[in-house]
């Protein structure tokens, strides 16, 4: 299908590499907040009612590209869900499904995005930072296949406990997990897709044996831990996956910004930050860094030109967002953006992107 490689090749032969910020407003995203002292299948009861319909109208454009027989697996896995998927994340899939009154295989589904879509999507970009000050700003294009279905699902959400936020995510509404995650004062982590190769009997088994996490849960599980910096990278880094992936972690002192290179077992490579060394950021698009991107998908180098062009005394949340604005960095399959830092967790916010 490839449906966002087709729109990053537009692009490009329609010189779109100038240094140009599309000029369509970006629009906040909503943002709730989901209390954690309620019962698992509670939490999302209200989101899930209100976007009932964007939820169901995504499953349909989800199921039109997964293979029946993958299909049907999952039904049945979804008749037993929480001997597959963990507590608390099997429960609130229950009551997401119950309050939307979409099929528990179909939410399940809506949780496997990624691992069903790796293989044929080349998904986001990260960029993670480290001002003159130490400060460390993460900033990330969400870019999707499904794009308007996908805009329409978008919120921010801060999860509480005690009436006190322990962690902020971004997220698509039917997931329980989440690909954009801030664990205030601690980390804040991105996922984009690392394509090597089809999944689909590896998902079937990972569910079927308990052979592998699901990546946007994991980071769920990341940042609802209180760890360090380094325990948390150890997690991205090691915990058995489904599919491959690149983890994007910043932190909150100098050096912490580091992308995690992951097939399924653990990670293949670990890039840190090294600001007295001259690298004072890092771009991941969907490529391994070591490695040269192909010229029809080079989000890579516009992005490192713009973020040389910045400057690192000129950093910022603001400057970042801007760098995440130039094609094809921002392109027509981009579904959001997100700025942060986890030293300063009140930056963290999310636009909508529309496309012009």
């Amino acid at each position: 299908m490839a449906i966002l490689c087709a729109h990053v090749r537009v692009l490009f032969l329609l010189g779109a590499l100038q240094q140009v910020v599309f000029s369509a407003t970006p629009v906040p995203a909503k943002r709730y907040i989901v209390n954690l002292d309620l019962l698992p299948q509670d939490r999302f009861h209200d989101i899930a009612v209100y976007y009932a319909d964007d939820l169901k109208a995504f499953v349909k454009e989800l199921r039109q590209i997964v293979p029946q027989e993958v299909i049907d697996v999952v039904d049945v896995i979804a008749a037993t869900v929480d001997k597959h998927i963990r507590a608390p994340y099997a429960a609130e899939m229950v009551g997401v499904s119950l309050a939307a009154g979409v099929a528990l295989g179909d939410i399940l589904l809506a949780n496997l995005l990624y691992e069903l879509t790796a293989h044929n999507t080349k998904a986001c970009t990260s960029i993670v930072a480290e001002a003159l000050n130490g400060t460390i700003y993460h900033g990330r294009n969400m870019d999707y296949d499904f794009t308007d279905a996908l805009r329409n699902l978008t919120v921010v959400i801060d999860y509480q406990q005690g009436g006190k936020t322990v962690y902020t995510g971004t997220t698509f509404v039917g997931m329980v997990g989440m690909l954009s995650a801030q664990r205030p004062y601690r980390y804040t982590i991105t996922l984009d897709e690392r394509d090597q190769g089809g999944w689909w009997e590896n998902l079937v088994e990972a569910l079927v044996e308990g052979t592998g996490g699901v990546t946007s849960i994991l980071i769920r599980d990341t940042v609802t831990g209180d760890y360090t910096f380094e325990a948390a990278v150890g997690k991205l880094a090691y915990s058995p996956l489904i599919a491959p992936c690149y983890f994007i972690v910043g932190g909150t002192t100098s050096g912490q910004g580091v992308v995690i290179t992951r097939d399924r077992v653990s990670a293949v490579d670990l890039w840190y930050l090294n600001a007295l060394g001259g690298q004072w950021f890092l771009v991941e698009t969907n490529y391994d860094h070591w490695t040269t991107p192909p010229p029809d998908d080079d989000r890579r180098d516009p992005a490192i030109k713009a973020m040389n062009a910045t400057g690192r005394a000129n950093i910022n949340a603001p400057a970042l967002f801007s760098v995440l604005s130039i094609p094809p960095v921002m392109n027509p399959a981009t579904t959001y953006t997100v700025t942060m830092s986890a030293e300063i967790p009140e930056l963290y916010n999310t636009w909508v992107r529309p496309y012009p």
